[in-house]
């Protein structure tokens, strides 16, 4: 087939190429001004002042200014405007006329900005030449549908142009305005702030760049307090490669002839839970290239927590320099199918496994020496048991020393629990268990907690079936009218009976005096209806328990409401006016207990309402065992539904 001469083809471009080069890549405000300030950089500018908006609700702008060399006019034409100019081939430098490294290379960082707004202002003062420029990009209209699929320029709307001027010169830099902004919410300056700082590793002093955000500089960000060990700084004599010198904190190393490196790792003491800290980052001419990763390690890692509190840098400016671009547009990721970045991958992934084992090995060694302090406090307990028994606790604590999502707190918690628990003679066999246990893991405690959890269970639930045991034998002695004395003592050993709250009271036998100048102020004494009654005193603390229990048959009235009342005030004003005693008033309670109450009277029942406001209480017997009970009975049924598959507990289970 005979081929025609007159034939060509072309290469053309659609204008919605502005949607891949610039909205797609760029749709976060962080990424889009980051690219900006690797132009302002690479203009040898001194200071980028940026401007966010707080209030979105009027015309909200994004303003970026710097001091660098600017453009002049044919500069915006040929430089600015040419997608794809590529300033390192065009100059066939890699560094700006004050050396610093180029991080621009493909062109396409100015449409960094339509990712988040439709307008770009450009305003541009040459130090060169002092001319001022000014002109507009408008996304709607460069991505016109097909009207721009050709080579043919398309006009840009120049809104000023001002001569060269050399009284003009000492303006010079550039100043980028963004609007029509397509994000509705004001950016978190702090957040804004945190961003851009790890896209970069300026040093503002060294570089002589700084960055201010709504007039605050960003500084690198660096929770150092939080930092627990930090390489190569905390490697011992022992353990430092050979083949690393440190500079300025860095570790310094080739990878190989040609290829050299700068890296620092660190390691939190807590879990790190901020997005885009954990991991390792790999920065090329102080400008982020990959994001925090693990190089590609998906497992064999001496710990499979330890990733959890890693983070760092690696700055490996080699792969900025080599002959093809492996950087992605938006500088968020390397690829590391390149024969060149193999080479760091395979040392990062070596590198990491290092420094997690020294990790393990650091926190473990950290952990034995929190031990051995907490141990030491716990001496006279520990100098009570055999010198078997001792080894035995201190290995199951070691065992816990290992696990490293365990924070210092939940340590020392969970160790004084098993001290505890040796020292009162139950789990004994749990922590042998623990302590024999080799390399426990997370799993393994978790399933000997679950079984401590049951038989600590066990020991509750027998002891909640004494309380209803406890419950049933005094409703007998009330059904059988066996008031006296026999009521009195049973209730003085088991208060509980009244309300779980009063477990801890014992009888009160030192204020026996107060109470009889009670009794002769109310005139229970005097009275046949108060006769036979039983009385009670318990204290714990500060607090006072005053009980009276009504003889059978009696059914509470107003009159027996009075007396109890002058009863207990007359307590409470005993107590007041002798301040050498340690009770409070304010922490008297009251209660007065019968067979029935005279439920008939409306002024009464008003009354009892009003004395609960005042701590005392009226129950009827039937009443208080009633509600001893459900609360027992409620408590023992859920430590039995916490663990339904346990047999041992299950005959428990109340009717």
């Amino acid at each position: 087939m005979k081929m025609s001469d007159n034939r060509k083809l072309k290469l053309s471009f659609h204008g919605k190429i502005i949607d891949h080069l610039g909205i797609q890549m760029y749709q976060s405000p962080i990424a889009s001004i980051a690219e900006l300030i690797s132009n302002a950089w690479d203009a040898d500018a001194t200071e980028v002042n940026i401007q966010l908006p707080t209030d979105m609700s009027i015309d909200p702008k994004i303003i970026i200014q710097d001091n660098g060399i600017g453009m002049t006019f044919d500069e915006c034409q040929n430089k600015y405007l040419n997608v794809g100019y590529n300033k390192r081939e065009a100059s066939g430098k890699s560094s700006t006329d004050n050396g610093r490294p180029l991080m621009g290379r493909k062109g396409i960082g100015k449409f960094a900005g339509f990712g988040i707004a439709k307008n770009i202002k450009i305003e541009t003062v040459s130090k060169e030449t002092g001319e001022r420029t000014v002109f507009n990009l408008d996304l709607e209209t460069i991505r016109k549908g097909d009207t721009y699929v050709n080579t043919d320029p398309l006009e840009m709307d120049v809104e000023e142009y001002n001569e060269p001027d050399p009284n003009r010169v000492n303006e010079h830099g550039m100043i980028i305005t963004l609007s029509n902004l397509t994000f509705d919410r004001a950016p978190s300056i702090e957040v804004f702030k945190r961003g851009i700082s790890r896209r970069f590793t300026f040093n503002s002093r060294k570089d002589d760049f700084i960055i201010k955000i709504n007039g605050i500089e960003v500084e690198q960000d660096y929770d150092s307090a939080n930092i627990e060990f930090s390489f190569p700084r905390d490697y011992t004599l022992e353990e430092k490669p050979e083949n690393i010198r440190i500079e300025e904190g860095f570790a310094v190393e080739n990878i190989s002839d040609s290829h050299q490196i700068r890296w620092e790792i660190n390691f939190y003491k807590d879990t790190i839970q901020e997005q885009g800290v954990q991991g390792i980052a790999v920065y090329a001419h102080k400008k982020l290239a990959q994001s925090p990763f693990m190089f590609n390690l998906t497992g064999g890692l001496p710990s499979q927590t330890g990733p959890e509190y890693m983070s760092g840098i690696v700055i490996a400016n080699f792969v900025d320099e080599l002959p093809e671009d492996v950087i992605s547009p938006e500088r968020q990721r390397l690829n590391w199918s390149h024969r060149d970045l193999k080479l760091l991958e395979q040392w990062g992934q070596e590198k990491i496994k290092e420094l997690l084992k020294l990790w393990k090995k650091r926190r473990q060694e950290e952990r034995e020496k929190l031990i051995e302090e907490k141990i030491e406090g716990f001496g006279s307990r520990l100098g009570r048991f055999p010198p078997h028994e001792r080894e035995v606790i201190k290995k199951a604590l070691k065992k816990l020393a290992e696990l490293p999502k365990l924070d210092e707190t939940q340590f020392i918690d969970m160790g004084e629990a098993i001290l505890t628990s040796w020292e009162g003679g139950r789990l004994k066999a749990l922590i042998e268990k623990m302590a024999g246990v080799r390399d426990m893991t997370e799993k393994q405690l978790l399933n000997i907690l679950l079984e401590a959890n049951v038989l600590t269970a066990l020991h509750t639930a027998e002891a909640v079936k004494t309380k209803l045991d406890a419950i049933h034998g005094l409703r007998e002695r009330i059904e059988k009218r066996e008031l006296e004395n026999a009521v009195r003592d049973y209730i003085a050993k088991n208060p509980w009976l009244i309300s779980p709250k009063w477990e801890t009271f014992i009888v009160e036998r030192s204020l026996n005096h107060i109470m009889r100048q009670a009794l002769q102020i109310s005139e229970i004494e005097n009275l046949d209806d108060w006769r036979g009654r039983v009385d009670l005193i318990l204290s714990s603390g500060e607090s006072l328990l005053v009980l009276e229990f009504m003889r059978p048959g009696l059914k509470i009235d107003r009159d027996h409401l009075s007396r109890f009342e002058d009863y207990i005030n007359s307590i409470r004003a005993s107590l007041e006016s002798q301040t050498g005693l340690h009770f409070k008033s304010e922490q008297v309670y009251g209660y007065l207990i019968a067979d029935r109450i005279d439920d008939t009277n409306p002024a009464l029942r008003k009354r009892i309402e009003q004395d609960e406001k005042e701590k005392m209480y009226t129950l009827e017997w039937g009443t208080l065992l009633s509600q001893a009970e459900s609360q027992w009975k409620e408590f023992l049924d859920v430590l039995i539904d916490r663990s339904p598959e346990d047999e041992r507990l299950q005959t428990f289970k109340t009717k």
